[in-house]
């Protein structure tokens, strides 16, 4: 019996394949992915370190290459690139096309830590960020108000960026621009001079005094509070009245 001749003797027989095979086309379109830029590149995690004031040189011995021996024993690894400038380390670990970036960003991170007690005391802690073609940033947003810049810049940063950063399927939200509020402690040559003062010596009394810290425990019933001490400076006259050296 041919094909014609089933669908004419017997067609709810035909409609019943047919049907099944709709079904299963629709059901098989939905379980597709498909993506708008896909996977061209291997996926790249950089390891940023400021170490103010250091040469390139001490950078590359003090804080690239304990980082770079670090890393790069982690799986999946296709290259390793490592530069030292003036103050700055920037080590870029390419993996495979096989790896999970996610996962390979918590084995770097787990890395990195480990050697953080191997870095010098002025260098500040590593800044860990993925870079992949398929998460260049799809949307960019310019803002523009009315209101003092500083004022603006600290609204944005302290208000906007965090409700933007807890919509469903934000990765991350990058801040470029605006202008940031800063203190600049002008020091008078001369006067510093006069009294036998270093520039040193102002600056550790300014960070000595800006600090908040732990004092102890207070237990009551079953509940344990921690004590601490709120020594940041809360106004302009707390840092004009410091007291450098007696």
């Amino acid at each position: 019996m041919t094909i014609t001749e089933l669908a004419i003797k017997r067609p709810s027989l035909i409609v019943v394949i047919f049907a099944a095979l709709t079904v299963v086309g629709v059901f098989s379109y939905n379980q597709l992915k498909y993506e708008l830029l896909p996977k061209i590149t291997p996926p790249f995690i950089t390891v940023t370190t400021v170490y103010p004031g250091a040469s390139p040189q001490e950078v590359e011995t003090s804080v690239t290459k304990n980082i770079e021996d670090a890393v790069s024993g982690i799986d999946k690894i296709k290259t390793v690139y490592a530069t030292s400038a003036e103050g700055a380390s920037f080590v870029s670990i390419e993996f495979t096309m096989s790896a999970d970036v996610n996962i390979a960003l918590q084995d770097v991170q787990r890395k990195v830590n480990e050697v953080l007690s191997q870095l010098p005391e002025g260098a500040k802690t590593p800044v860990i960020s993925k870079f992949a073609l398929d998460e260049l940033p799809v949307l960019r947003i310019g803002l523009t108000s009315t209101m003092p810049s500083r004022a603006f810049y600290q609204l944005v940063k302290n208000k906007i960026q965090p409700m933007l950063a807890r919509v469903p399927g934000v990765g991350q939200i990058t801040l470029v621009g605006g202008d940031e509020r800063e203190i600049k402690v002008n020091i008078d040559a001369q006067k510093l001079r006069s009294y036998g003062l270093s520039l040193l010596q102002v600056t550790q009394a300014i960070k000595a005094s800006n600090l908040d810290f732990p004092t102890g425990k207070v237990k009551e019933g079953d509940q344990q509070y921690v004590v601490r001490v709120a020594g940041k400076f809360s106004s302009l006259d707390g840092l004009r009245n410091l007291v450098v050296a007696q």
